[in-house]
């Protein structure tokens, strides 16, 4: 009763004389900021786990709350109001080994404010704890070294300290998107590869690459037995038996004209004799590719025309392995449920599917390898 007493008294006090109540400081984690404004080099951040998507480790310590991030990262804080510190516990999370080298820095009204050296995995982590008083804008960086592989940078148990009001993750700066490749013309012109290389027996599929006004038609000249010619979509399919170099003139032809252009198809040892042009998951989406987004880029690459200049592969790279069956063959996980009927899909469209798996006993992402499993003869 007392104590509510003086409670009462110290606010009527306030209120006739204009003496200002103290304000009980409020922290706010990191990882209840708007995450999405985060800039990194690879992967998504994530709140309160690695950038992996594992909790959060440093030196074997388990943090609960945080952001995993990957460098380069750069996060943008809008500090809404009278802040007073930044804390936080930063290292390379647990989850890469002794891989990976960061630097953490913080930056307060464009001052470097601290920064933690170059940082190594299995390295202890380091504190931070940061005066803010008196700054605006509070940023947040992790820079890689010569290479960011394995760079998974934590911001363990992150916090901002506010006397008054609530820090505010600031959106980057977008410029506008400008397309700098010339349209192509309205009459027919033939792109893509010159030579194509092939293994005997093995399917064959080529779209002719050819830009210009639709509807266009195709023709090919000396196809080789066992090939054959769609003229409606300029795709080759088929397969072909037999070792050999066959000379093929590929026509493309619609209302303004008609363009021709050889392409040597090679059947033999070597395959990929010019560099393949496409799309590959990794550095998009890391490990939250999926079927849809698979199927998305494949949409994008006909939708968006450069299909016909040329590009030809759709690539899933790590993060669809789910062990192995009885028979040693790599399952893929729940996020590719019908692995063939997304490669059949893909082929429906013109172009190639390629799958990635590593050469060793595990990925890169820790998933299941190739190793001990490799063909040592082609079918």
């Amino acid at each position: 009763m007392k104590a509510m007493k003086a409670k009462r008294i110290l606010a009527l006090t306030a209120l006739f004389t204009g003496l200002a109540l103290p304000v009980r400081a409020q922290t706010f984690g990191l990882e209840t900021l708007d995450l999405q404004y985060i800039e990194q080099g690879w992967g998504e951040p994530r709140a309160n786990k690695s950038v992996d998507g594992h909790p959060l480790f440093l030196d074997g310590k388990r943090y609960d709350h945080g952001v995993g991030t990957h460098a380069n990262s750069t996060f943008r804080i809008a500090l809404g109001g009278t802040a007073e510190t930044f804390m936080a516990v930063v290292g390379v999370d647990d989850e890469v080994g002794e891989k990976g080298s960061v630097t953490f820095k913080v930056i307060g009204d464009r001052k470097l404010l601290w920064q933690s050296g170059e940082l190594h995995g299995g390295d202890r982590a380091k504190k931070v704890s940061v005066p803010l008083r008196g700054m605006k804008t509070l940023v947040l960086f992790v820079d890689g070294g010569a290479d960011i592989n394995y760079d998974h940078a934590d911001w363990a148990d992150a916090s901002i300290v506010m006397a008054s009001g609530k820090p505010q993750a600031v959106a980057p700066a977008r410029q506008p998107a400008v397309v700098l490749t010339p349209k192509s013309g309205p009459n027919p012109r033939i792109n893509g590869a010159r030579v194509f290389g092939v293994r005997p027996g093995a399917p064959f599929l080529f779209t002719i690459a050819a830009t210009g006004q639709r509807p266009m038609t195709f023709s090919a000249e000396n196809l080789p037995s066992g090939l054959e010619l769609d003229p409606q979509t300029g795709r080759i399919t088929g397969g072909l038996k037999e070792k050999g170099i066959y000379t093929v003139n590929l026509k493309a032809a619609n209302a303004l004209g008609t363009a021709a252009r050889p392409l040597k198809i090679v059947c033999g040892d070597t395959i990929a004799l010019t560099p393949p042009l496409g799309w590959n998951s990794w550095n998009c989406f890391g490990c939250d590719v999926s079927e849809d987004k698979v199927r998305a880029a494949a949409d994008a690459m006909v939708s968006s025309g450069l299909i016909n200049h040329g590009w030809t592969f759709i690539n899933i790279d790590d993060c669809w392995e789910a062990g192995r069956d009885a028979g040693g063959n790599v399952m893929s996980n729940k996020k590719f449920p019908d692995m063939k009927a997304l490669t059949d899909y893909v082929h429906s469209k013109g172009l190639k599917m390629g799958l990635y798996s590593s050469p060793g006993p595990k990925t890169c992402a820790g998933h299941e390898g190739s190793y001990k499993h490799e063909l040592t003869f082609w079918r």
